[in-house]
């Protein structure tokens, strides 16, 4: 009898692929899709669902190619690697001005009168805690709250803020 690979399979298979692919695209700075899969030995399937989790958690970013060549490298949002330490004030005002919004970093220095590399040291402080995700747009990074961080700290969002949200955007 059949048994189909439960949710737990397939993640932990996901995550296999994103380390074989991340391994490879350590190896060079460019890598056309095609060259990629080649590489790793995975089917194309397997391979754009590793990229497109890498791509969701900002390890890996899609570069400009010619023509419909997918080409994919490193990602590098210029954050610093740092402890988990308890957060700083400086890194509760931008988790805080974060909350329903995506911004750069040098738009939030100038909204929130900081300088940027104050901000980056607060974005990098919340990274360690594993509270932020980046996304590339051309050479502009913008930083945004993970979808856990956004809710309440119990994983639900306060019904008022959710009905508020809703008619925000109404």
């Amino acid at each position: 009898m059949f048994n189909p690979p439960t949710l737990e399979d397939l993640q932990e298979t996901r995550r296999a692929n994103e380390k074989l692919v991340l391994k490879a695209l350590e190896s060079k700075p460019e890598w056309v899709e095609t060259e990629l899969a080649k590489t790793t030995s995975l089917a194309l399937s397997h391979l754009r669902a590793a990229l497109a989790s890498l791509l969701d958690q900002g390890r890996v970013r899609r570069l400009p190619g010619t023509g419909t060549r997918a080409v994919y490298g490193l990602a590098d949002p210029g954050l610093a690697d740092v402890p988990a330490t308890p957060l700083t004030s400086d890194a509760k005002k931008v988790r805080d001005y974060l909350e329903g919004r995506a911004d750069s970093a040098l738009y939030m220095s100038d909204q929130l009168r900081m300088t940027r590399e104050d901000v980056m040291a607060a974005l990098s402080l919340l990274n360690a805690h594993g509270m932020i995700t980046c996304t590339f747009v051309g050479s502009l990074v913008i930083f945004r709250l993970k979808e856990t961080q956004a809710l309440g700290q119990d994983g639900a969002a306060a019904p008022e803020k959710a009905t508020g949200r809703k008619k925000a955007v109404a």
